[in-house]
């Protein structure tokens, strides 16, 4: 069986699997020094491994730490500030309601004892909870010199409304108490940042910088491509299989990609996967062929029996039909 690098279904956050986005990257990192971050885009461009990557190096891989960090995942059920503040806060601590204590999570598990915020928890208001542990005492204690605490959201378009407020309450308070250490990064599909807005226009002052991401350039692209191919070969070789690809087969996968990260990933899987199928020694415009036949109609039936669907449900199929007449003309 052959080797299959390209993670189509998976975060890319590790170094040999993120590619490209150094420029993004960069500039990921240094606005966080100054402030908090929103990462916007269309849906499988890169959005959430670029926030695991700069989470990681703000953490010290590879590099100076800088920040201590927590991540959650966003979910359409959160209605309310409290609700954001308990999804962060039990990513944060733990919490020890027989003892009365709070553990970190973060930094050296410092261990802080405080009725208050057991208290607070126990009867639903996290977010009171939350600013107590994000108090300076506590944040002194987890936190190493000039360390930031970055909260990073993923998925933050399933919810941006009580995000915006968590956000805005958060960060001001905390610095109207003088705490300037506290960063939010988010990430989530366009245009979750104007429908934060749309709730507090005041977040603004807060997010020192939004970053669309665009697909990846065409020579990110080749290299992603070539490296993981390469890595196909040789382990094919070092199985004692003998194996290549075309040379025309990594241009024609990026130009039918368009550099987007996740469609790369994508025709790249499938490419190994068919030539390990049906192997005839080369990975070529066969494969491709094969591996878009199953993209486009074996894997994706249901999802477009499910959208033809609700256009009937919604009285639209009609519409489409017309739509499609008017562009075969």
């Amino acid at each position: 069986m052959l080797k299959n690098p390209f993670t189509p279904s998976f975060i890319a956050s590790t170094p040999d699997d993120f590619f490209g986005r150094a420029e993004e990257l960069r500039v990921v990192k240094g606005a966080l020094r100054m402030g908090c971050v929103a990462i916007h885009g269309p849906i499988g461009i890169g959005k959430s491994s670029l926030l695991a990557r700069a989470v990681q190096e703000m953490e010290g891989f590879g590099g100076d730490r800088l920040a201590q960090a927590v991540t959650v995942t966003a979910y359409k059920d959160i209605k309310t500030i409290d609700q954001a503040a308990r999804h962060v806060l039990e990513a944060l601590v733990n919490i020890d309601e027989t003892h009365r204590k709070v553990t970190f999570k973060i930094g050296s598990l410092f261990e802080h004892e405080s009725g208050e915020v057991v208290r607070n928890f126990v009867e639903g208001r996290h977010l009171a909870a939350l600013q107590r542990l994000l108090g300076r005492e506590p944040l002194n204690s987890a936190l190493k010199n000039d360390e930031l605490l970055i909260v990073a959201i993923d998925e933050a378009d399933k919810c941006p409304a009580p995000l915006a407020q968590l956000v805005r309450t958060v960060t001001s308070d905390a610095q109207h108490a003088g705490i300037k250490n506290i960063r939010f990064l988010m990430a989530g599909v366009s245009p979750f940042y104007e429908l934060m807005l749309q709730e507090d226009r005041g977040i603004a002052r807060f997010v020192y910088r939004t970053i669309s991401l665009d697909p990846m350039p065409p020579e990110d692209a080749v290299d992603l491509l070539q490296t993981k191919l390469d890595l196909v070969i040789a382990d094919a070789h070092n199985s004692g299989i003998t194996i290549r690809f075309d040379g025309d087969i990594i241009p024609r996968v990026v130009g039918l990609s368009g550099g987007h990260p996740h469609i790369l990933q994508l025709l790249g899987s499938y490419l190994v996967e068919h030539e390990d199928e049906d192997p005839d020694g080369v990975i070529d415009s066969k494969d491709l062929v094969n591996s878009l036949s199953r993209i486009c109609y074996q894997d994706r039936a249901q999802a477009y029996d499910a959208t033809l669907h609700m256009l009937v449900l919604e009285n639209k199929l009609e519409d489409l039909q017309k739509l499609l007449t008017l562009t075969a003309v």
